[in-house]
């Protein structure tokens, strides 16, 4: 789509504009919380744009952000003429009152801010209607998207928040409310710490290369469908038919080595598989091959609308195509997005990580969120965050049959080590009964790796 062109003047204030550049030189009270609600492109001209942008990267730096200052890093950075020059930006805090209300004029700026896109992309939405050629699934999908961030957005700009008094009456209502279908991971110990995964909750999986991760979501959607939730399995790891063969070898009692040799099936083991296979699910799905956010959203909501959908499982975040400059950022927008979609059809969504750091020494007995986690935004977004660990793919030694399950972060339940086992004929986490023991530390411990005092 190219540049839109809108003849009617767009939204701004220019007067809330200059004064909040203004209440940040001067330090008027209140002026910190300008730095959470606003970005740069909220403010409508270049030199504003451009001032708030160095001004915030004073603040982030703990320098301060008076017109010495301001003039002094837009010097350094060969940008002073582009940001109106001294005869501008030494007017910025004239005239404006130390007493002022700077979070009332970043309401007015975000507002403004906020109709400018909406304008810019419903006329971009309506250009390519216009266009003689049919409108692609992905330009709707991404004006979706862009909606939905921009209402986002807007809710985060409110800071009125809602009366403790309220809020009560809301908490003793729903109470009596069905709160939707809970999915189980159907390793029983680990559904007693969570309860079970809810609607609207982003629950993610991590472990080392070959530790059970995708294994334990593939058991968490069979446990599903068996409770009658039905699923989309995304998986850009393996096709379709390599991740049934797993499933169907554990249906069938088939030792697994014997999906890729074929020729050890015995006769009973074919009509073993047969008979698993006739009784697969009709209504969950796979999705496969290279896969990408605006995709999986698209066949997502059809899925919804069709049949219904309370999982969804994305394995694994690294081979997810998500837009970003770098992998940080990808990584960012990966898991806001799959929160999103979480929310937005009131399903749980898994997403599979790999451990970015493999866990050696204290790691082992106690791993912390810090430790795992290369990026915070996944901890960030996540209701559930779960470390599968086995010693046995860890350090290549020890019993196979041996586990652990750690629930790192749980926003409304216990935390800490499960004992757990391995099942290698079933491929498939169990809970380890005998061993009832298990380690609980409460949220700050597990988020810090220390214990409970």
């Amino acid at each position: 789509m190219g540049e839109v062109v809108i003849e009617r003047k767009l939204p701004q204030d220019e007067d809330a504009e200059h004064g909040i550049l203004g209440a940040i030189i001067i330090e008027a009270k209140g002026f910190e919380d300008v730095f959470d609600r606003l970005r740069p492109d909220d403010f409508s001209d270049t030199r504003r744009r451009l001032i708030y942008r160095t001004l915030r990267k004073l603040r982030e730096s703990g320098k301060p952000t008076d017109s010495l200052a301001l003039h002094n890093a837009l010097v350094a950075s060969g940008e002073l003429e582009a940001a109106g020059g001294v005869s501008y930006t030494a007017t910025l805090g004239d005239g404006l009152p130390r007493v002022c209300h700077p979070e009332y004029m970043a309401w007015l700026v975000k507002e403004k801010a906020i109709k400018r896109r909406v304008i810019h992309l419903a006329d971009a939405i309506q250009q390519e209607a216009f266009e003689d050629n049919e409108i692609s699934d992905a330009v709707l999908d991404h004006a979706i998207e862009q909606f939905s961030e921009l209402a986002r957005d807007r809710e985060a700009s409110r800071d009125d928040g809602q009366t403790h008094f309220d809020a009560a009456g809301q908490a003793l209502m729903e109470l009596g409310e069905n709160p939707g279908p809970r999915i189980y991971s159907d390793v029983d110990e680990l559904d007693r710490y969570t309860g079970g995964f809810r609607p609207g909750e982003l629950v993610v999986i991590t472990a080392e290369t070959g530790s059970g991760k995708t294994l334990l979501a593939q058991q968490t959607r069979a446990r599903a469908c068996r409770d009658g939730f039905h699923s989309l399995f995304c998986s850009a790891e393996m096709l379709a038919p390599h991740l049934k063969r797993r499933e169907l070898a554990a249906e069938a009692d088939v030792a697994p080595a014997k999906m890729r040799r074929d020729d050890l099936l015995t006769p009973e083991d074919r009509q073993a598989l047969l008979e698993a296979a006739a009784h697969e699910c009709k209504l969950c799905r796979i999705l496969d091959g290279e896969l990408d956010l605006p995709r999986i959203r698209r066949i997502a909501r059809a899925i919804k609308g069709k049949t219904g959908l309370e999982l969804v499982v994305l394995d694994y975040d690294e081979l997810i195509e998500a837009p970003g400059a770098n992998e940080f950022e990808q990584q960012r927008n990966l898991a806001r997005g799959a929160k999103s979609l979480a929310m937005e059809l009131r399903c749980v969504v898994i997403l599979i990580s790999q451990l970015r750091k493999v866990l050696s020494g204290e790691d082992v007995r106690r791993p912390s969120l810090q430790r795992v986690y290369g990026t915070g935004a996944k901890v960030k977004h996540a209701s559930i965050v779960i470390l599968a660990d086995r010693e046995y793919v860890r350090e290549m030694s020890g019993d196979e049959k041996e586990a652990q399950l750690f629930v790192l972060k749980n926003r409304d339940g216990r935390v800490g080590r499960i004992n757990a086992a391995f099942d290698i004929r079933k491929l498939r986490f169990i809970s380890r009964e005998e061993h009832p023991g298990s380690e609980v530390r409460d949220h700050k411990a597990a988020a810090t790796g220390e214990d409970e005092s």
